[in-house]
């Protein structure tokens, strides 16, 4: 009897440490005036987290987002599958691009919708994930996720951003390259309107916030 009540304290424990721990110091890195509040997952493939912003003096900048909020799997599947996006200004292939990799959405979704699930509505959801391809290698993409009525946002800082010897020589050979290793790169999606290495191109029943190249607005409605 005692090992079982002892047993099902560990699983109770580790469950805990999955849904509002991390496993790593990189994935505790917060931007300025953001906590940290729960953690879905992290581990090679992904870190999901709930996040909430503070204003100078320390309070909880109030929002509006429709959190908590329950997705399905196949619906979340749909939407992020029509997110699109372009390469650079000073790249000559135009081709429109998917953002997420098939096997990437099977890494990202349960821990996004477990996360939706737990957030408040003043709350979004940080997701830094870094899939990896034999062609390309790790490519990291970072972003905000939140729900306003019937619109899911998706705010981008980074989209499958690879590693250059150029500019992440020592990141590369510590086995580094996480948000921290590059801010340059990874910064707060909420802070960002652009990049000169990609843009977002908006599909039918999506739209761009305004005034920013890396904000999609998909309405399911």
């Amino acid at each position: 009897m005692k090992q079982h009540v002892f047993l099902i304290f560990i699983s109770s424990l580790l469950l805990f440490s999955l849904t509002f721990g991390c496993s790593s110091s990189h994935s505790r890195i917060t931007h300025r005036n953001s906590n940290i509040v729960g953690v879905t997952v992290d581990d090679q493939d992904a870190c999901v987290e709930i996040r909430e912003k503070f204003d100078e003096k320390g309070n909880v900048i109030k929002k509006s987002f429709n959190h908590p909020y329950n997705f399905t799997g196949a619906g979340l599947a749909d939407l992020l599958s029509s997110v699109y996006y372009q390469e650079g200004e000073y790249n000559t292939d135009k081709r429109e691009i998917m953002v997420f990799w098939e096997e990437e959405l099977q890494n990202i979704i349960p821990p996004i919708i477990n996360a939706f699930s737990k957030a408040n509505d003043s709350q979004d959801i940080l997701v830094f994930s870094r899939p990896y391809s034999k062609n390309l290698g790790h490519a990291r993409s970072y972003f905000s996720m939140f729900m306003t009525n019937n619109e899911l946002n998706i705010v981008f800082s980074a989209i499958k951003s690879k590693k250059s010897w150029l500019t992440d020589g020592r990141a590369i050979q510590m086995d580094t390259y996480w948000r921290n290793s590059n801010k340059r790169i990874f910064k707060d999606p909420l802070e960002v309107k652009g990049s000169s290495r990609w843009s977002l191109v908006p599909m039918e029943g999506q739209r761009l916030a305004e005034g920013h190249q890396n904000w999609i607005i998909i309405d399911f409605t």
